[in-house]
């Protein structure tokens, strides 16, 4: 399978760690342009919220990659419904 090749692979998680970093360095341009005043509390927080929605995504597609639809589905839709909450807590914070 083309997905699980010697050259494709490496290149996914490649792709992968730039699009974080590109996240990463643009984050203080994008908190600047919305005209949140950026402290570095506000960014331990915002880092521990992406943290948490990358994990909740990973998590739940190695589920989906091992066949658990189930599990799958629950464990999404506990740590979307978590995620979404604290990401709106966050927002009235900024």
């Amino acid at each position: 399978m083309i997905a699980y090749s010697t050259i494709f692979r490496p290149m996914f998680w490649v792709v992968m760690g730039l699009i974080y970093a590109l996240i990463i360095a643009g984050a203080p341009l994008w908190a600047e342009d919305l005209g949140f005043q950026m402290t570095w509390w506000k960014w331990v927080l915002a880092t521990l919220w992406y943290a948490l929605l990358s994990f909740s995504f990973a998590g739940g597609f190695t589920l989906l990659g091992e066949k658990e639809p189930a599990a799958w589905y629950k464990f999404m839709g506990f740590h979307l419904i978590i995620t979404i909450i604290l990401g709106v807590v966050l927002w009235f914070l900024f």
